[in-house]
C-alpha cells in the first residue's frame, strides 16, 4: 500500500496533510487540546467506511512540534466498523475517546465504546460499552454546562431512519439519562453550545440536503424545539458550531445545497448513477449575536484539480479554538486524509460580509 508523500503531518504556513495507515478511507475528525498544550486529532481509517478493517486512528502534534505523528491503532475489532471517533477532555484532565462500533454496512446494530486516557492520550484503557443499546451513533463532541451537567449529542439508527437524541450526565460520565428531540427524524449530527446559563442552541445536518436546521432548549438541555429552517446551506454532511472565548460564534459547513441543485452524478453501486450533493466549498461564518444572523463567511476550502476525480469532497469538520486564542479546523480531504488548518477569526472576518 504507497501512502501519498504529501501526507507528512508537517505543518507548513498553518496547514497539514496528517499521515495515514490505510490509502483508503480518512473520515469524521476530532480535535482536543490536552491539559499539556499537545493536540490531539482521531477518525476512521480504512477500506471503507462499513468495512471490517475500518478502525479509528489517533494523531499528536506534540506542543511547539510542527509535525503530526504517524497515527497509532485506538480500535481493532476485526468483526466490526468502527466510525465516527469524539474525543473529549474532561475537567479531571482525563482524555476520552468514544467511538461507533457495529456490524458491516449496519449502523442499526451500532454500540458507543469509548477509551479512556490519564496520561494526556500518551497510553490508553481498554474499551468498554458506553451505550449498548443497538443503532446508537454519535459525531459532535461532550459539551460541559454552566450548571455543572455534560451534554453529549447523539442519534438513534435504525431500518426507518435515523433521530437526535441527547445523552446528559449530571455525575460527570457515569450515568446518562436520554432526551428525545421532538420532529428529529432525519435531522442529524446535532452540534450544541451553551449561549447563557442554561440556554442551549443546536444546530443539525439535514438528511433532505436543503438547510441547516435549528434547535433551542431553556432549561440546559432537559426539552427542546422542534429543529427548524434555517437560512443556512446544508448538502446532507456534517456541521459543527463552536463559541468562541469572546463570544462569538463560528459555523464551519459546506455551502451547498440540494436546493441549489449543486450536485453531480456519481456511480450508484449497482450498475447506475445517483446524484450527490457536492461537498464543497467548505465556509466558516461568524456570527456576533448568538446565532441570529451570521454576516462574515470565508471559504476555507474551494475545489481543487483533484476533486475533478474524486466524488467526496472536502467534508465533516470539526472546530477547536486552542488556549492561545487561534482555530484549528480538521477536515476530510476527499476522503484521503484529514487537513488540518490553522487560523484566527479575524481570518473569517476579512472575507465576505453578507447583506
Amino acid at each position: 500500500m504507497v501512502i501519498d508523500p504529501r501526507f507528512d503531518g508537517r505543518l507548513r504556513d498553518g496547514v497539514a496533510l496528517l499521515p495515514t495507515l490505510h490509502p483508503g478511507d480518512s473520515h469524521a475528525a476530532t480535535l482536543v487540546e490536552t491539559q499539556a498544550g499537545d493536540l490531539l486529532c482521531a477518525w476512521f481509517n480504512g477500506p471503507g467506511e462499513g468495512e471490517p478493517d475500518t478502525n479509528i486512528v489517533l494523531s499528536r502534534l506534540p506542543a511547539g512540534s510542527d509535525t503530526w505523528t504517524v497515527p497509532v491503532p485506538m480500535s481493532a475489532d476485526p468483526d466490526r466498523s468502527e466510525q465516527n471517533p469524539v474525543l473529549f477532555v474532561a475537567p479531571s484532565g482525563e482524555v476520552w475517546l468514544l467511538h461507533t462500533s457495529n456490524e458491516p454496512h449496519d449502523q442499526s446494530t451500532s454500540r458507543v465504546l469509548r477509551r479512556v486516557s490519564r496520561d494526556g492520550g500518551l497510553t490508553w484503557g481498554p474499551s468498554d460499552v458506553l451505550f449498548d443499546h443497538l443503532g446508537s451513533f454519535v459525531r459532535n463532541p461532550i459539551v460541559m454546562l454552566s450548571n455543572g451537567d455534560w451534554l453529549l449529542p447523539a442519534y438513534d439508527c435504525d431500518k426507518n431512519g435515523e433521530t437526535t437524541v441527547v445523552q446528559l450526565s449530571s455525575d460527570r460520565g457515569r450515568s446518562w439519562t436520554k432526551v428525545d428531540i421532538p420532529s428529529g427524524l432525519g435531522q442529524v449530527q446535532l452540534s450544541a453550545i451553551e449561549v447563557a446559563p442554561g440556554e442551549l442552541l443546536g444546530y443539525f445536518r439535514s438528511r433532505a440536503a436543503d438547510r441547516i436546521h435549528r434547535s433551542v432548549s431553556k432549561d440546559s438541555g432537559r426539552t427542546w424545539s422542534a429543529p427548524e429552517r434555517t437560512a443556512l446551506p446544508n448538502n446532507n454532511s456534517a456541521i459543527q458550531v463552536l463559541r468562541l472565548s469572546d463570544g462569538r460564534l463560528v459555523l464551519v459547513f459546506n455551502d451547498s445545497s440540494a436546493e441549489r441543485d449543486q450536485f453531480r452524478w456519481v456511480p450508484d453501486g449497482k450498475g447506475g448513477v445517483r446524484r450527490k450533493t457536492l461537498r464543497t466549498p467548505l465556509t466558516l461564518a461568524l456570527s456576533e449575536d448568538d446565532g441570529a444572523s451570521w454576516p462574515y463567511w470565508r471559504n476555507l476550502q474551494v475545489q481543487d484539480e483533484e476533486y475533478r476525480d474524486n466524488e467526496f469532497g472536502y467534508s465533516y469538520p470539526t472546530l477547536l479554538q486552542t488556549r492561545d486564542g487561534r482555530l484549528h479546523v480538521a477536515y476530510s480531504y476527499l476522503r484521503k486524509t484529514i487537513k488540518h488548518v490553522i487560523l484566527t477569526p479575524e481570518w473569517i472576518e476579512a472575507g465576505d460580509r453578507l447583506p
